[in-house]
């Protein structure tokens, strides 16, 4: 086995592979349970009737919350375990990671006021939501092209 000059018997050696590996799980969780979500955003503008846009939006609703929780998670191991990559990785997206955010806060908020709204201001709140879904795609495309 060649030697790459990593002790894996001492927590210097091995704790860095935990931290990468928690941090690509939780990423790799996030790409493909909040693609979903995304999706949902998107396609939500299509939809022809108020029934089907309520069943669209009632099959996201139970997994909501559980998926920003996932990137949260990832960029916070990021900065935790690797905080020199975290300062350079995010000081050089810091445009995109800020749409990003603006557009999930855009999709929580659009999301919680459609279930509560009247049934008149639904339409707008579907507007919103599909707005955050289409800019949470574009943003998190420019940063993985």
């Amino acid at each position: 086995m060649p030697d790459f000059g990593v002790d894996l018997g001492s927590p210097a050696g091995w704790l860095p592979l935990v931290f990468a590996l928690v941090m690509a799980l939780a990423m790799l969780a996030y790409v493909i349970l909040d693609g979903y979500d995304l999706r949902v955003g998107v396609l939500l503008n299509r939809a022809e009737t108020v029934a089907e846009k309520d069943t669209m939006i009632a099959n996201i609703g139970p997994f909501w919350d559980a998926n920003e929780t996932r990137l949260v998670l990832g960029v916070g191991v990021l900065l935790v375990g690797f905080p020199l990559a975290h300062g350079v990785i995010l000081g050089a997206l810091y445009l995109p990671v800020a749409l990003m955010l603006v557009a999930l806060s855009l999709r929580g908020v659009a999301f919680d006021f459609r279930v509560k709204a009247k049934t008149h201001h639904h339409p707008l709140w579907d507007k919103t939501f599909y707005i955050g879904s289409g800019l949470a795609y574009w943003s998190q495309g420019f940063m993985l092209g």
